[in-house]
């Protein structure tokens, strides 16, 4: 027997394809709008979750990315500070062999005194050396003012100049990956004062103003002795100024790889979160299509009434 199905019933099923045509049209222009596949978690579950990971990876990266610039910054203060140290080492090193000369007189001697006074005094503002507010020498305790140059008058006549340090006593790291970390801030005592340059640079000037005349091979002998003191702080601070040009040259490499890595996960983003403009396109006038047909042959249908039979 066969089965008759009602006006009413043929009502709802084209109301429900027009609403479905509808809603998929609705969906499709908002792709086209948005230039994104998916508005909800249903719309592409796959590329969601794979696009939801790609850009976690990307946030972690632009932490890594800002860790290093902040690195950067800190060693190529350090960087500076070490070629100014070996600058004023070998300027020192000019002045003590104007020293060495025996012809010199006192006053010659004390001039050239003054301005290794002022190398030692220029050294340690070097060692002072802040960024961000934070001490380059300071080691783990970057907060405190690590060097700290004085002169004290002692009985007799004689002067006692020293530089102290104040700083921590061990490296200062950041992290900038994933068990990765950095060098922001040296131990002083390792980084400068272990280099000799405040003794050598206090033992110089106080040779040259004390101006041995009683002893003039002496203070020759004095002076050469501070020549080859030196030499030795400007290997010292030359392997320091090293160590620290290579972490800069491995973060510039960590920061290009990081680089390339987020160009390839934006890429990846793309395929999995935008869409096709011209297939969205294509698909919308197909169901534009579709829906004119539907919206017609339903126009058909709900002319039909009893009246239609009997006419």
């Amino acid at each position: 027997m066969p089965i008759r199905i009602g006006l009413k019933t043929q009502y709802d099923r084209m109301l429900a394809h027009l609403n479905r045509l509808t809603t998929e049209l609705s969906d499709l222009q908002a792709q086209a709008a948005s230039g994104i596949k998916f508005d909800k978690p249903s719309d592409a579950p796959v590329d969601l979750v794979s696009t939801l990971g790609y850009r976690k990876a990307l946030a972690e990266i632009d932490r890594y990315q800002q860790s290093i610039r902040e690195a950067k910054g800190f060693l190529a203060a350090m960087d500076k500070a070490y070629e100014a140290l070996e600058n004023i080492t070998i300027r020192a090193k000019e002045l003590a062999i104007q020293g060495a000369n025996d012809t010199l007189n006192e006053q010659d001697r004390k001039a050239l005194a003054r301005e290794v006074w002022n190398l030692l005094e220029e050294a340690v503002a070097v060692a002072n050396t802040s960024q961000q507010g934070r001490y380059i020498f300071a080691g783990n305790n970057p907060q405190v003012k690590p060097f700290h140059l004085k002169k004290e008058a002692l009985p007799g006549g004689d002067v006692l100049v020293s530089v102290n340090y104040a700083g921590g006593s061990e490296d200062l790291y950041q992290g900038y990956g994933v068990e990765q970390k950095i060098l922001v801030a040296k131990n002083g005592k390792a980084a400068i004062s272990d280099t000799q340059i405040f003794e050598t640079l206090i033992n110089l000037y106080q040779t040259l103003e004390n101006n041995n005349q009683k002893d003039s091979l002496l203070e020759v002998e004095d002076i050469q002795q501070n020549l080859k003191s030196l030499k030795g702080v400007l290997e010292g601070l030359t392997d320091q100024h090293a160590d620290v040009g290579a972490k800069l040259d491995h973060l510039e490499l960590k920061e290009n790889l990081y680089e390339d890595l987020k160009v390839s996960l934006q890429e990846r983003i793309s395929q999995t979160q935008d869409v096709d403009l011209l297939e969205v396109a294509s698909k919308i006038r197909a169901k534009e299509i579709a829906y004119q047909s539907a919206l017609a042959a339903t126009s058909k249908v709900m002319q039909l009434s009893l009246v239609n039979y009997l006419t």
